[in-house]
């Protein structure tokens, strides 16, 4: 159907556990309104939601250190063997978060704990998404990359949207209020359906493993400090403007009164879905295109209308905010979709999985988790969503110039390889 060249338990294996991560991640957000008077306590909503700004960012910062874990092990072993041990840790961090008793029965220990056990949790997922996009497209075999790449994104923002739809019916009236529980103890669940799955995959018959010595990680980083570089701002790219609607614009309106926590959970789910079409267009679109080409066109879309997309949210009004909060997600998924394909083709097989996920992940842990409490920042200092623009342009440059200055240097070995 796919015009994929691996079997589908191997495929169904890569994309469950990248589905499972993302609705894990996703949940934390969706239910950070929540989780923040109940495990980061402040005098108002807004300052507990702070809070978990902070923890989240603080977390953030095992995402790299789990890529180059993982990445290590990919690239030494097998692809099988990091995505299988990625998935452990996922779905017992997730079980801990959905049984911690709160800090008004535990004290300081609740905080702590959460902070933990969401640092397990995005230390395995530096890991998972980039191995698991660098998984599908290897098997892709050279035939519609970008799209291959594209489903495997896709299936991460199915996760976003099933922990959506629970969080709507967790959310009716009626509710307890510990219902938030179950939607954690669900991705466990599935973490551990992900493990079974993904004994069943297989690695590329060519694979071949890298050298200790001759493939380092010092060597990547002297061989490849551009491509790292590019990757930092993928990662950025890729998940920064999601990150402003999700964990940013989204909970702050609700703290606002402009939303219940039920009708946030309906918004998420419309957001997701628009996200989830434009990566199966834009992944056609890249196959015809290239990445490359496809992700410059993706920054200067955020450079040109990140602005007057913010400004429309400035005035309050839901006829407004709607279209410009969905205009964000298809923005940000632009940039996402072709992203594999291009890791793919940027590192050697015997470096891929290290230097994708090391790159990804610094990018996604400095820029997205940084997007919170820089975001807020600007907007307590104006008033104004729209000051939240400059952010979103700054990455959407550096990017640009990132890739410019990788294509320009792939362009010169294949001149010095042709003159050889």
């Amino acid at each position: 159907m796919f015009d994929i060249q691996m079997s589908k338990k191997s495929f169904f294996g890569a994309s469950l556990g990248t589905m499972v991560e993302y609705y894990d991640y996703a949940l934390f957000i969706i239910f950070l309104p929540m989780l923040s008077s109940l495990f980061f306590p402040g005098n108002t909503a807004y300052q507990s939601l702070v809070k978990g700004y902070i923890v989240l960012s603080i977390a953030m910062i095992a995402r790299p250190l789990g890529g180059i874990f993982f990445g290590y092990i990919g690239d030494m072993f097998s692809r099988r063997k990091a995505l299988l041990a990625s998935m452990y840790g996922i779905a017992f961090a997730t079980i801990i978060i959905g049984i911690t008793p709160s800090t008004f029965s535990l004290g300081i220990w609740a905080t702590i704990i959460i902070t933990l056990a969401k640092s397990i949790q995005l230390f395995c997922f530096g890991g998972e998404y980039s191995g698991a996009g660098i998984y599908v497209v290897e098997h892709a075999q050279n035939k519609r990359e970008a799209f291959a790449g594209s489903m495997l994104s896709a299936m991460t923002l199915f996760g976003s949207l099933v922990a959506s739809v629970i969080g709507v019916l967790l959310t009716l009236p009626g509710m307890p209020d510990w219902s938030w529980r179950i939607a954690f103890m669900i991705g466990g669940v599935m973490g551990f359906l992900g493990i079974f799955y993904r004994k069943n995959m297989i690695d590329l018959p060519n694979f071949k493993p890298a050298n200790t010595k001759e493939h380092s990680f010092l060597n990547l980083i002297k061989k490849f400090p551009k491509e790292i570089l590019v990757g930092i701002f993928i990662g950025g790219s890729a998940s920064a403007p999601i990150t402003t609607v999700l964990t940013f614009i989204d909970p702050v309106l609700m703290t606002k009164g402009y939303f219940s926590s039920h009708y946030l959970m309906l918004l998420q789910t419309v957001l997701i879905t628009f996200g989830i079409a434009t990566l199966f267009v834009v992944g056609s679109c890249a196959d015809k295109l290239t990445p490359n080409k496809v992700m410059k066109f993706g920054c200067w879309l955020v450079m040109m209308t990140a602005y007057p997309i913010l400004l429309a949210i400035d005035y309050g009004n839901l006829f407004l905010i709607i279209p410009a909060l969905i205009s964000l997600v298809i923005l940000n998924e632009i940039f996402l979709s072709p992203s594999n394909a291009y890791f793919k083709n940027l590192f050697p097989m015997q470096y891929r999985y290290r230097g994708s996920s090391l790159g990804f992940c610094l990018g996604v842990s400095l820029f997205a988790g940084l997007t919170p409490l820089v975001e807020s920042y600007l907007y307590h200092l104006t008033g104004h969503f729209s000051s939240i623009a400059l952010w979103l342009i700054s990455i959407s440059f550096g990017t640009y110039l990132s890739l410019h200055l990788v294509e320009k240097k792939q362009a010169s070995f294949s001149l010095a390889t042709a003159s050889a």
